[in-house]
This record gives structure tokens, C-alpha cells and sequence, in this order.
């Protein structure tokens, strides 16, 4: 091999991984024939009473993705036509789209700060008449400010739902996420640190939304098991209008991962706290600002952001280079909502147009708009935290010596400017921001 020919680092399986007890048990419900469940099986209202325990005794219900538990939580809100809720620019596309089925508009706002979540200060601003709901992401696992938000949404009457999907163990102020909203969202499906390959959880404060939940989910048998209130339980017969169950097998898988939470969330923050200190040492180059009063769990993307004027190189430079040590970095997938295709004009596709002026005001942004964002994507590079998950941390080592590999040839290239900044170590906070 060359010096210049592209290293490779032999990568383990991605996740999700499962032990073997789990991977058993799942093979097992498919021989006997229980790869779905109208009923409320044991596999899944274990799964549930478990999120339930969590996430302060809140009803929980477990859905076949994080989206549709989203749309089964505005469906509950019974949002519909010209209501507003306002929602992060800087998440993941479904904490916006389901509203586009029920005909409510989604209204953006900025991210505040370099954790990359929103504000109460910056939500207020965009309160109007019509708004109904708030929607907040806790982003790669970085919970938002919920005792500001909290506040904001009772003094203005406004319903609160969290999106935890990033966030699986994470915690404000010593209360886990997802126990602040009316409504709460969890993706277990995909990357996520507990995933069954697909699945979602709806949690709720209110029976009611609860109820309405399961009729919009999970029609006949489930329902009238489930549903509280009487009055609602009589339609299980023909719910309203969805089938949007999770399967036994995904409920295992998922259920042996939340089994061992606290062990896997210890696990990522070791691994992360070791993996980064190579490169945050680097003048220009800052990990994860985590606040004091906050936990991370999930770490559903691991970010570096890069000052060019300090760094000496760009961000886009830092990927390539690290790319050619074999490492898997990439610009972060989860990107600013105003800049994807729906919000800069291309009209969405539903039987329910929305109004000019509401496509005017709120679906025709342009690159500038929401400049916060924006602004932390362009200086952040993505590390494949799902690598990371292992207790074993595999990969960091390898990628430790990979990111000095890739330092010392940028380094040679174009030295980085001088800096006065301190080198943030895993475990403390310093004034220039990284990784707590």
C-alpha cells in the first residue's frame, strides 16, 4: 500500500447488535408464529409498563416508528387545519411532516445556543393567534431548556411534546426527558440506542390522549383492552383510521436494549469522552457543550466543530482528511428543516392545500433565514456514534490514532494558527466550550 492510499479500519457490525438471550427470543416468537400481535401481548405491554416505570408512571404506547407516534401525538392534540405549532429547525424531518397530514403548519425557529436546541425567548417570538402546540427536540441527545419552555407553555395555553428520539437516557436537571410535555416521543427503531430495527413509543400525561392514541393505532382487540374511557372504547371496533402496531419481535429486541440502559449510556459517555480528547486538543476544534445541569444519553450523533480561522483547515478539509485514515466522518445527516425541499417551495403533496399565504410565510425559506442553524451545521463534523454503543469501545482506539494520523497531514499542509485557547479534557468544562 501507498502513503497516500486510503487506510482501512475494520469496523464491527453496526447497530443495533443484540445478545444472544434477545436475538433467541425473537427467533423464537417468529417459529411460533407471533411476528405480529392485535391483542396486547406480553411482549409488548412489558415494553410498555418498562417506558412507563421510567417516565413518571406516563401511559405509554408502543408504535411501529417514532413518526407515527409523532402523528398519533398531534392526532391526540386533535390538531388540524390553519392550527400552528411551532417547531425546531434544527431536527429530524418527522417532528415536522405528520403535521402535513393533519393540515397544521408547522412554523420553524432558530436553534439558540451550540448545543444546537431552541429557546423559550425564541419560541415566544413566534407565537401568533393561531398557534396551538410546541414541539421540542432534544438534539443528539442534548436536552432543551424545559423549565423555560415548560413555563412558556403554560402561561400561553400552549400543548408541549417532546421529541426524545436522540435522547434515550438522557436527563434535565436530574428528570429523565419525555416527563416535561403533555405528550413525549421516543424512536426505537434504526441507530437509535434502543432500537428493535422499527419501532416508536408515545408517552402521555393525560389518559384522554392516551386513548385517542391507541384508537388512531391500534384498532379492535388492543383498544378494547387498553382504551380508558368507555365512551371512546366503543368505537375499538372500528378505531380512527390507522394500523400502526409494533411486532413482538421489535418489542424484544427493543426491550433488551432498555434493560440495559444505564450500562450502555455509561458506555457511550466513556467511549465518546475517550474517543474525542485527540482532536479536542487541537486549537480550533471543540466537542459536544454539554450544560452543567444536563445528562446525555442517547449521543445520537457525535459532532467536532471546526473553527477554520484557529483550526487552520476547514470542516469540509477535517472530514476528507479523516476519511482517508479510515474513519467514517461525514457532515451531520440531520440538517436545518428550512433548507430541505418542502420548506423552500416545494409544495406539499396533500388533498388539503395549504393557503398562499401560509405556503408564503412558513414554505418558502431561503439560506440565511435561520441563521443559528445553519451556522452549526456548517462548522460540525459527524462521528458515527452508533460505532460506539459497545462496552468494549472496539473502535476507539483505532479512530484515536486515526484522528492524530489525520491531524498530523493537515497539520504539514498548512499549520493551524496560534491559539490561546485550553484543550478541553474529557470531564471538565472550559470557557473556550467541549465535551463535560
Amino acid at each position: 500500500m501507498g502513503t497516500d492510499d486510503p487506510v482501512v479500519i475494520p469496523h464491527p457490525p453496526r447497530w443495533p447488535v443484540y445478545d444472544r438471550a434477545a436475538a433467541d427470543r425473537a427467533a423464537e416468537l417468529i417459529r411460533r408464529g407471533r411476528s405480529f400481535d392485535y391483542d396486547h401481548g406480553p411482549e409488548i405491554a412489558g415494553l410498555e409498563a418498562a417506558f412507563s416505570r421510567r417516565h413518571d408512571g406516563r401511559h405509554a404506547l408502543t408504535l411501529n416508528s417514532g413518526t407515527s407516534a409523532l402523528l398519533a401525538a398531534y392526532f391526540a392534540l386533535g390538531l388540524g387545519p390553519g392550527d400552528e405549532v411551532i417547531v425546531p429547525t434544527f431536527t429530524f424531518l418527522a417532528t415536522a411532516s405528520p403535521l402535513f397530514l393533519l393540515g397544521a403548519v408547522p412554523v420553524l425557529v432558530d436553534s439558540e445556543g451550540p448545543d444546537g436546541t431552541v429557546s423559550a425567548a425564541r419560541i415566544e417570538r413566534a407565537v401568533t393567534p393561531r398557534t396551538r402546540a410546541v414541539a421540542v427536540t432534544h438534539l443528539f441527545g442534548h436536552p432543551a431548556p424545559m423549565d423555560e419552555i415548560t413555563a412558556l407553555c403554560r402561561r400561553r395555553g400552549l400543548a408541549l411534546v417532546e421529541d426524545c428520539s436522540h435522547a434515550h437516557g438522557s436527563t434535565y436537571r436530574g428528570r429523565p426527558v419525555g416527563t416535561f410535555g403533555d405528550l413525549a416521543v421516543f424512536s426505537i427503531g434504526g441507530l437509535k440506542l434502543v432500537s428493535g430495527g422499527m419501532g416508536g413509543v408515545l408517552l402521555a400525561r393525560d389518559s384522554r390522549h392516551y386513548d385517542l392514541a391507541c384508537l388512531l393505532t391500534a384498532f379492535k382487540q388492543r383498544s378494547e383492552r387498553t382504551v380508558h374511557d368507555p365512551r371512546l372504547r366503543r368505537l375499538a371496533d372500528v378505531g380512527l383510521g390507522g394500523n400502526l402496531r409494533i411486532s413482538p419481535p421489535a418489542a424484544v429486541l427493543a426491550q433488551s436494549h432498555l434493560d440495559r440502559i444505564e450500562e450502555l449510556v455509561a458506555a457511550k459517555r466513556a467511549n465518546v469522552y475517550r474517543l474525542l480528547e485527540p482532536l479536542v486538543a487541537h486549537p480550533g476544534l471543540t466537542g459536544p457543550v454539554i450544560a452543567p445541569h444536563v445528562t446525555m444519553g442517547g449521543w445520537y450523533d457525535v459532532v467536532v466543530t471546526v473553527d477554520p480561522e484557529r483550526a487552520g483547515f476547514s470542516r469540509d478539509d477535517l472530514v476528507a482528511a479523516l476519511r482517508r485514515q479510515g474513519v467514517k466522518a461525514d457532515v451531520p445527516a440531520t440538517r436545518p428543516l428550512h433548507l430541505s425541499s418542502i420548506f423552500t417551495g416545494a409544495e406539499p403533496g396533500h388533498r388539503r392545500p395549504y393557503p398562499p399565504d401560509v405556503l408564503a410565510r412558513h414554505f418558502r425559506h431561503r439560506r440565511g433565514d435561520l441563521p443559528v442553524a445553519e451556522a452549526l451545521h456548517d462548522g460540525w463534523v459527524s462521528l458515527p456514534g452508533p460505532y460506539f454503543n459497545d462496552t468494549a469501545g472496539a473502535l476507539v482506539e483505532p479512530y484515536r490514532a486515526a484522528f492524530r494520523a489525520a491531524l498530523d497531514r493537515l497539520g504539514s499542509a498548512r499549520p493551524p494558527a496560534p491559539s490561546a485557547a485550553t484543550a478541553v479534557v474529557p470531564g471538565t468544562r472550559a470557557a473556550a466550550g467541549g465535551v463535560r
